[in-house]
């Protein structure tokens, strides 16, 4: 140990030079040097030995009917049972289906619930996580144990349902709609359960939608479609000639929401050769701060109306500089990002459009117009004088008068004798 000491002593000397190595020659500096390597063994010393951590036990997973919503459970391995001076954590992860990846969960429970796509395996995999002074104030992790669960679909994948969908109209009634499969024997029958958290139970649906006398889809209450939520659906299908595949889907209602269509759109056109275009909201369950609108734009060219311009805003107002030529507007609306992931585009309004003009043109209908008004206005002044001179003539001599064309009764209240209207008399000279 002296020896030893006295090496790393010289070492030293070595490496330093000045009053470092003028203190280091007094054997002050030499009792320095062996306390180091002291305080250097009793470090090590001390050192924790490795701990071993064992991995949850009795690792289960339960289904309680609720369409694909599972109970993971498990318990603390009997090993770190007495452990009291360390926190134990429990590091789970299982496989999401709809989203193609693993999901990471650190909790302090023996269990989780979380959902699955029973057509699809489960996939789950735990350990245990222990950090605290028995480990010196590292994170030890256990190995993992895992559980892999097949699915229990019976029946051809082609007698599946398909094409499958809801749609949240206005957010007052949703329906869900399928197609038979496409190896589904003929009078095959299709039943729907669902299941939210609201409910202890899965339930058949409230009221069915039939095509041709066939079930095709079921139709949802706004007050049965929690938001935010996972709303499970299952689509049985039973023969009784053959076994036929369930079909499971899992959904938030919030994202399948389609507006209704907008009726009224105003356009405006300003002094600064601007249009205004802005357009009303239809009464639903919509809040206005959820919406976004497109608005598509086009121009009349040639007779026909060619497409300009799309403009997405959430206003509900936009402004044009005004152009030449007529221009037409339609809008429609969806659900912004901001009050869900993803929805449906409303049906598009009718075309609005504002027609005009450029300074000085007058269009032909005016021109045909101010004829036609002329035109009337003259035959009636020239049938009124006419009769005036008619009536005139009549009252001077008593008599009738005879049938003349009107220029020649024109020609002899001048004085000419085109037209005698009175012939058995003579006039005096």
């Amino acid at each position: 140990m002296v020896q030893a000491v006295k090496h790393l002593h010289r070492s030293f000397l070595t490496q330093f030079t000045g009053p470092v190595k003028r203190m280091l020659k007094s054997r002050k500096g030499w009792w320095l040097t062996a306390i180091l390597m002291l305080i250097s063994d009793w470090s090590q010393c001390i050192k924790p030995q490795e701990m071993t951590v064992d991995p949850p036990e009795n690792v289960g997973v339960d289904d309680l009917g609720h369409l694909g919503q599972l109970d993971i459970h498990w318990t603390s391995p009997v090993s770190l049972i007495n452990v009291t001076d360390c926190s134990m954590r429990y590091h789970l992860e299982y496989f999401n289906t709809y989203q193609n990846r693993w999901t990471v969960i650190r909790t302090v429970r023996t269990w989780y619930r979380a959902q699955f796509d029973l057509e699809k395996e489960v996939r789950v995999q735990i350990s245990t996580v222990l950090r605290g002074a028995c480990t010196n104030g590292t994170e030890l992790k256990s190995p993992f144990t895992k559980m892999v669960l097949p699915p229990t679909n019976t029946g051809p994948v082609d007698s599946r349902v398909q094409g499958f969908g809801c749609v949240f109209y206005q957010k007052e009634v949703m329906e869900c709609t399928w197609e038979v499969g496409l190896e589904e024997p003929a009078h095959s029958k299709h039943s729907l359960y669902f299941w939210h958290r609201d409910m202890e139970q899965a339930e058949e649906c409230p009221q069915y939608i039939h095509s041709n006398g066939v079930r095709t889809g079921c139709t949802f209450t706004r007050e049965s479609l929690p938001e935010f939520s996972a709303f499970n659906i299952c689509v049985n299908s039973s023969s009784p000639k053959v076994a036929l595949r369930s079909a499971f889907f899992s959904l938030q209602v919030q994202n399948h929401v389609k507006p209704a269509a907008i009726e009224a759109v105003h356009l405006e056109a300003g002094l600064d050769r601007r249009l205004q275009v802005h357009w009303d909201l239809p009464h639903e369950s919509i809040p206005s701060h959820c919406l976004e609108y497109e608005v598509e734009t086009s121009e009349g060219v040639g007779g026909q109306q060619l497409l300009k311009q799309r403009n997405v805003t959430r206003e509900m107002t936009l402004t044009f500089l005004s152009m030449d030529g007529a221009h037409c507007f339609r809008v429609r609306s969806r659900v912004h990002h901001y009050c869900a992931d993803r929805g449906f585009w409303s049906d598009w309004s009718r075309w609005f459009c504002h027609s005009e003009q450029p300074p000085g043109f007058v269009s032909d209908a005016v021109v045909v117009y101010a004829l036609v008004i002329v035109v009337i206005i003259s035959m009636v002044v020239l049938s009124l004088c006419g009769l005036a001179l008619w009536t005139k003539y009549k009252g001077r001599e008593g008599k009738t008068m005879h049938f003349c064309p009107l220029h020649k009764l024109m020609e002899y209240s001048k004085g000419l004798t085109a037209c005698d209207p009175f012939p058995n008399k003579t006039r005096n000279k």
